[in-house]
């Protein structure tokens, strides 16, 4: 059923669901959700005036998807009676589990022979190569025979073993490695999102064992277990691969959903987007193809919460220092894409951000500039290098985002540390996403377009 309510509340949003190639998935009993949703939208007495399109980010399943967003909606409802906004909201489901949150199971062989089951939270190395290959969109024999002598290795550590300094990935290991990143075009790959001269995960590995600072990801509060440094590399390379599939599915699917609806309806269209699901309602505003393109009109708010994208990528001209050229969503900051306010959180408690995401896109202290990095994600850093942007925060717990007065055409960055900060395992406070403080942010950012 594409239309759901939200338990304990009276609101509702159409989820639509989609497939790896950005097509959309019919719902259970074969209709379709977009022509469900185009068709409650245009229809009499809908009186529709703004429409509210969200898109999850990476690591999320169907239920994921239903769960954050019931979750997300449903912390406040600012629609008041008499304010004049009549608002429909969609939610979308790409496919974006990297990963299973399963624990692969230890062994000598690291297989489970014998005819032993998993126990429920745990799964087999055949079960984890068969979720990479599908993850990384290549069930090729050299991909999954690699894939098993990377697992299979992976398995044999024991789960509680710590890294220690001096430590190296087996050379078969290393190899296996080196077989998936050609596989899937990402070892001689130029772009950013790994190595610009090649991607080696034997370095990935060291960086992954070694507490740099801000730049390792198992240091600092982080697993710091032998298991985790050897599989860091196959996540990262997932990471690479789910960034560009958001991208795809956002250019996709997503610009396709968007024109729709400008088709269907005069209201107004905002977009909201958390963690690689800001990359996907980004590229649902640029559009396909090497030149951007805009929608039929300008989208009338762009909220990022906690973005898994380069903090250079919404900049007419990265720094001459870091290589310089136009950011990829340069063109979605100007007003014939988006005529009224961007909004970017950031928060310095998102681990995922400010760990992961800077070591998959190899972030190293010697790129420091003015205290931006090279590399670096908008959730922790915000967007920068945009004219007129805005500097706001911290945001206070509570907060309506009173006296916030959003203007059309400006990017505002809003420090969320003091809202966004409940600490959720490896990944800090990146999925904590469930504050009435984020809804009435998105919800005054929207507002504001309805007086211009």
């Amino acid at each position: 059923m594409s239309l759901r309510r939200i338990p304990g509340t009276d609101q509702q949003y159409h989820l639509i669901a989609y497939d790896r190639k950005g097509e959309e998935v019919p719902d259970a009993d074969g209709t379709s959700a977009s022509e469900a949703a185009l068709a409650d939208l245009g229809a009499p007495g809908a009186d529709v005036t703004d429409v509210f399109i969200i898109s999850h980010g990476w690591q999320g399943d169907y239920d994921d998807a239903i769960s954050q967003y019931d979750r997300w909606i449903g912390a406040a409802n600012p629609d008041a009676v008499g304010d004049g906004i009549r608002p429909f909201i969609i939610g979308v489901h790409w496919p974006s589990k990297a990963w299973s949150d399963r624990e692969l199971k230890s062994g000598s062989s690291g297989l489970l022979s014998g005819g032993v089951d998993a126990a429920p939270d745990e799964m087999t190395v055949d079960d984890a190569v068969g979720e990479y290959a599908t993850q990384l969109a290549d069930d090729s024999p050299e991909t999954r025979a690699a894939l098993t002598e990377i697992l299979s290795y992976a398995a044999r550590v024991d789960a509680d073993q710590d890294a220690e300094e001096g430590d190296e990935l087996p050379s078969e290991v290393a190899d296996a490695y080196r077989v998936i990143a050609a596989r899937v075009g990402a070892a001689g790959s130029g772009d950013e999102a790994l190595l610009g001269g090649g991607w080696d995960p034997d370095a990935v590995f060291v960086a992954s064992t070694t507490d740099e600072g801000r730049g390792g990801l198992l240091g600092d509060g982080w697993f710091r277990k032998l298991r985790e440094a050897v599989l860091t590399p196959l996540r990262q390379l997932t990471f690479w691969h789910g960034k560009n599939q958001a991208r795809e599915f956002g250019e996709r699917g997503g610009a396709q959903l968007v024109r729709a609806i400008m088709k269907a309806s005069p209201a107004r269209v905002h977009l909201i987007g958390h963690s690689f699901g800001t990359i996907v309602v980004s590229a649902a505003v640029r559009g396909p193809g090497q030149t951007p393109t805009p929608p039929p009109r300008p989208v009338s708010s762009l909220f990022l919460v906690q973005g898994a994208v380069s903090l250079w990528a919404f900049a007419p001209a990265a720094p001459p220092r870091f290589g310089g050229g136009r950011g990829y969503f340069a063109d979605v900051a100007t007003p014939a894409f988006v005529s009224g306010p961007i909004v970017v959180t950031r928060s310095k408690w998102d681990y995922a951000v400010g760990k992961f995401y800077p070591l998959a896109v190899k972030l190293a202290s010697q790129y420091l500039l003015d205290d931006y990095p090279k590399y670096g994600g908008i959730g922790t850093f915000g967007a920068q290098g945009v004219p007129g942007a805005v500097e706001l925060g911290p945001l206070a717990p509570g907060s309506r985002s009173e006296g916030i007065e959003f203007l059309p055409g400006t990017l505002y960055n809003i420090d969320a540390r003091n809202v966004i900060d409940e600490l959720q395992g490896a990944a800090g406070a990146h999925n904590d996403l469930a504050h009435d403080e984020l809804v009435w942010l998105a919800w005054n950012a929207a507002l504001s377009t309805s007086r211009t």
